[in-house]
């Protein structure tokens, strides 16, 4: 690999690690706001994201930048479906995962986070013409295989695992054209959700006789703090999505899954029965396969 090349790509593996290191940890912080509706958590992570990154474009004078790049965007019509696409993809995952989560289907949903990384290879291979040989091939059919086990055991089509999968592949394939650096990126990504999201907390708000006791303290805590650790780590996906390949951020994406799954055994203290334990074994070895191909490389 050249000196040029590589030193572009490390930028994107650090930042690409992080990312998704920081969401699988982020299964710990949706069990603390166990008692808040999925929606409510949706439409705060979207406002407080969005009032976060203002307050990273003021603090580096860059706010300009953002209305310049607004009022371009308005008038590029490509452009400006492919980032809407990539809002409304991530917003659809962030509340699929998170009704999961509060409706007792986490199995099913750690299914999703398992099928995300294929459909990121695969588009990466199929539509954008990345390439993959050998030992990538097989590391994705030995993944594909660790989770047809899985769906075989619950004996249905897992909708919500589907849904995941899909809306996360979309929102990296936008990523991919999206021309705006990844502050203003994001930035304007939460801003195009924040209509729809405050008018839903607006209404919740006024279902309530007192509006500013819908949350409990630590619970508003929890919810702005959600906002930025939503908004840092997408960032960083951002800035690492436009300097390593497709099917590298498929790999990544194995590191989210992988610490939820840590999490549920060591400090949720879940069971794992030997069909589930067998189709781990599968993903896991599609994991080293592909990082054997990487470093070789």
């Amino acid at each position: 690999m050249e000196k040029g090349t590589r030193s572009h790509l490390n930028p994107g593996v650090a930042y690409t690690f992080a990312a998704f290191l920081i969401w699988g940890f982020l299964t710990l912080y949706w069990k603390w706001l166990g008692a808040v509706p999925a929606g409510q958590i949706l439409a705060n992570r979207v406002v407080w994201s969005f009032v976060f990154m203002i307050g990273v474009l003021l603090f580096r004078k860059d706010l300009g930048h953002l209305i310049v790049s607004f009022k371009w965007l308005v008038h590029q019509p490509k452009q400006f479906f492919i980032v809407f696409s990539a809002s409304v993809a991530i917003s659809a995952n962030w509340l699929i995962y998170v009704w999961a989560v509060a409706h007792n289907h986490v199995i099913e949903a750690s299914l999703g986070l398992y099928i995300i990384p294929l459909v990121s290879m695969l588009i990466g291979i199929v539509f954008l013409r990345e390439k993959a040989g050998f030992l990538e091939i097989m590391s994705i059919l030995l993944a594909a295989a660790g989770v047809a086990i899985m769906t075989l055991k619950y004996g249905y089509v897992p909708w919500l695992a589907l849904s995941l999968a899909t809306t996360s592949g979309i929102y990296s394939l936008c990523k991919k054209f999206i021309l705006f650096e990844a502050n203003i990126g994001m930035t304007i990504e939460t801003m195009l959700m924040v209509p729809a999201a405050g008018v839903y907390m607006l209404i919740i708000g006024s279902q309530t006789p007192i509006p500013f006791e819908i949350y409990s303290p630590s619970e508003g805590a929890l919810l702005i703090g959600a906002g930025i650790l939503t908004a840092l780590p997408l960032i960083w996906f951002a800035e690492g999505a436009k300097r390593i390949p497709l099917t590298m951020i498929g790999f990544f994406q194995y590191i989210t899954p992988s610490a939820a799954f840590l999490i549920g055994i060591f400090i949720f203290k879940e069971p794992i029965d030997p069909v589930q334990f067998l189709s781990f074994g599968f993903i896991w070895l599609s994991i080293i396969i592909y990082a054997f191909a990487e470093v070789r490389k």
